[in-house]
C-alpha cells in the first residue's frame, strides 16, 4: 500500500494539481509549438505557457509574430531563441555562433549529422544507445538531426566510427537568405558578420549597408530609401547617414539547421515580440494528452533552482 501511495498516487496526483494551477493561471497565455524549428528542446505539438515581458536577454525563448508569410490582420505567431542583443555584432562561421566575437554555447541545440552505418551491429547501437533511427539501410551515408549532446556522447564512446557534422561550404551562398542579395555569399553554416542595429544607432550609407537594412527602414522604421545619381534619399530627402529609430534582436532555432529564423527574416524589432516562455512547459504524450508528469517536473525544477 505504502509502495502505491509513495511511488504512484502521490507524484501522479501533485504532478495533475501543479499542472492544473498552471493552466488557471496561464490558460490566456499559452502557445502550442508549431514545426521543429526549435527541436530538441521544444517539440511538435507542445503546449507551452508565455507572459508578457518587460525587457528581452540573451537566450529568452520568444513567441514573435514572425515576419515570414506575415498578414496584418493575423499574427503569424512563431517560437524563436533571442541569441544577439541590439548593438550586439553576430557572426556563423562552421554552425559555430560567434556574439561580439566571443563562441556561444551550442550544448541545447540540435545539427544535421552525416551518418555511416557499416553493419547491422552500429545500426544496432545507434537506435538502443543514441536513439539514431536510420531505418534498415546500412554502408549508406544519412543525414540526420542529433543533438549537441548525443553528438557528444558518440564522440566520446567511439561506438560508431562516422558521424560527423554536415558543414555546408563557405563557397556555396543562399539567396533565399536575409538580405536576399549576391552582394552577401551567406548560407546558414557561415552567415554575418552583421551588427544588429540599437536605437539612436548612425550608420553610414554605404552600398553594404543600404543593401541589408533596406528592408528593416522600409517595412519598421517608416523610411522609403532610394539611391539614384550616386546619391541615397531617405523619404525624398538626400542623406549620408541613418539613426536607428527601434531596438532590434537577432533570432535563431534551436534546431540550427532549420534556418527559419533571423537568417531568413534578419533581425527584429521590440514591436514584433509577443511574449517570452515563462518556463512552464505543459508538453503532450505521444497520444496527444497533456504529459502531467513532465510538465510537474519542469515547474518544480524551475521553482528549486
Amino acid at each position: 500500500m505504502d509502495k502505491f501511495l509513495y511511488g504512484w498516487f502521490l507524484p501522479i496526483t501533485l504532478s495533475f494539481t501543479l499542472a492544473l494551477v498552471g493552466y488557471l493561471i496561464f490558460r490566456d497565455n499559452v502557445c502550442v509549438v508549431n514545426g521543429d524549428g526549435m527541436n530538441p528542446n521544444f517539440l511538435n505539438g507542445e503546449t507551452i505557457a508565455v507572459r508578457k515581458f518587460q525587457h528581452v536577454k540573451i537566450n529568452d525563448i520568444l513567441l514573435i509574430d514572425s515576419p515570414l508569410k506575415r498578414q496584418k490582420k493575423k499574427p503569424n505567431y512563431s517560437l524563436k531563441r533571442c541569441v544577439a542583443l541590439p548593438g550586439d555584432t553576430v557572426k556563423i562561421s562552421e554552425k559555430k555562433l560567434f556574439v561580439n566575437g566571443n563562441l556561444q554555447s551550442s550544448d541545447f541545440c540540435q545539427f544535421n549529422r552525416r551518418v555511416m552505418l557499416f553493419s547491422k551491429e552500429e545500426a544496432r547501437v545507434a537506435v538502443a544507445t543514441y536513439g539514431i533511427t536510420a531505418g534498415k539501410i546500412t554502408n549508406m551515408t544519412q543525414i540526420i538531426p542529433i543533438s549537441e549532446r548525443v553528438f557528444n556522447r558518440i564522440q566520446h564512446d567511439s561506438l560508431l566510427r562516422y558521424v560527423t557534422t554536415d558543414i555546408t561550404s563557405k563557397e556555396l551562398s543562399d539567396r533565399c537568405l536575409y538580405p536576399f542579395s549576391s552582394f552577401f555569399r551567406w548560407n546558414k553554416d557561415f552567415y554575418g558578420p552583421l551588427i544588429v542595429p540599437k536605437k539612436g544607432m548612425t550608420i553610414k550609407l554605404t552600398t553594404s549597408n543600404i543593401v541589408f537594412y533596406r528592408h528593416l527602414l522600409e517595412n519598421f522604421e517608416n523610411s522609403k530609401l532610394e539611391y539614384k545619381n550616386g546619391q541615397c534619399y531617405i523619404n525624398g530627402k538626400v542623406t549620408e547617414n541613418y539613426t536607428f529609430k527601434k531596438n532590434y534582436y537577432f533570432l535563431l532555432n534551436d534546431y540550427r539547421d532549420d534556418p527559419s529564423d533571423s537568417r531568413t527574416f534578419g533581425p527584429i524589432p521590440e514591436d514584433l515580440i509577443f511574449a517570452k516562455y515563462c518556463g512552464l512547459l505543459i508538453g503532450k504524450n505521444k497520444d496527444g494528452e497533456i504529459d502531467y508528469e513532465k510538465s510537474f517536473k519542469i515547474t518544480l525544477g524551475k521553482i528549486l533552482f
